[in-house]
């Protein structure tokens, strides 16, 4: 970094996520830098339930000895200190880090992880779900760990008003721990309408979330999920399908802010499937509620094309 610092006159590093901001900030005084740190998560919280269903003690101890959260609490206060910017991507993230450390308000900017519109010019694949045809599919997309709340959706499924109908499909993975603990949780429920797909090639996430009944976002409400927000939620706002969303703060907010979708407790499989036989019931809401969140993403704010003015402008702050 240091001889691409030097080759390229560089002023001005913008480094994501706070495991990486310390690369930027040792050479910060040696080549005069304006540092702009990107706050993705709080990172701390993270490590609290990130490794939440890894079992094996070796594991568990690496991640005690190298992932301690106390430790990365101590060395985000610094890092965002000695920072001139912090990028925040919910308001709720925003206010964490200036109530925390008596940050100004200035110095901490939200630019949220929205899409851009021509997310909805992909080509549209008919064929990912031709297994359940006629079937009512609520779809989860993505990354999975312990604090996505799939578990959460896949115990719910144990209380739809119609079963038979009433589908879970789940696109992506996570670790074997992980996979392996809602693999458990389906089979001891004895559950037929739970599926998992896997991972998928990203150029086939469109299709899943244009073709699916409900998009679903079930994270838990901690310290992590509850300062920060999924790209996944302004893409199926996009593709105009209803989101159930837990009450995570963030997802909570955004979603009654547009009416774009209805909000359970968040860890409640009950109000989860209440909320689901909701919108299977009331096929006329599922339309209003998905155009409510097209609307959103397509005229209001809720796109890069309008989110990304507030990045230029700490650019050009520089």
């Amino acid at each position: 970094m240091r001889t691409i610092l030097k080759n390229e006159q560089i002023n001005l590093v913008h480094v994501h996520d706070l495991p990486l901001v310390g690369t930027a900030l040792a050479l910060k005084k040696e080549f005069s830098l304006k540092v702009i740190a990107d706050m993705h998560e709080n990172y701390p919280e993270a490590l609290r339930t990130w490794f939440t269903w890894k079992t094996n003690p070796f594991v568990r101890l690496k991640n005690y000895l190298f992932m301690n959260p106390d430790r990365w609490t101590k060395w985000e206060k610094k890092a965002c200190e000695d920072s001139d910017t912090l990028i925040a991507v919910v308001d709720e993230m925003k206010a964490r880090l200036v109530k925390e450390y008596d940050f100004n308000p200035d110095k901490v900017v939200v630019v949220s992880n929205t899409e851009e519109k021509s997310f909805l010019e992909q080509p549209l694949d008919a064929t990912v779900y031709q297994d359940l045809k006629g079937k009512f599919l609520l779809v989860y997309s993505g990354g999975i760990g312990p604090h996505r709340g799939v578990d959460v959706a896949i115990k719910g499924m144990s209380h739809v008003s119609n079963p038979e109908n009433i589908h879970l499909v789940i696109v992506g993975f996570g670790s074997n721990a992980v996979m392996q603990n809602l693999q458990q949780l389906v089979a001891e429920r004895k559950l037929s309408n739970v599926h998992f797909l896997g991972y998928q090639p990203f150029s086939k996430f469109f299709s899943y979330m244009s073709l699916a009944d409900v998009n679903v976002i079930p994270h838990q409400s901690n310290g992590h999920t509850d300062h920060t927000i999924p790209h996944k939620l302004f893409q199926g706002m996009m593709t105009g399908k209803p989101i159930l969303v837990s009450s995570s703060a963030p997802l909570k907010r955004v979603v009654e802010s547009c009416n774009s979708g209805l909000v359970f407790t968040a860890g409640d499989e009950k109000d989860f499937a209440q909320k689901v036989n909701q919108l299977y019931a009331d096929k006329a809401q599922c339309a209003t509620l998905g155009a409510n969140g097209r609307k959103a993403t397509l005229e209001g704010n809720y796109n890069w094309e309008h989110e990304q003015e507030a990045l230029l402008n700490i650019y050009n702050k520089y």
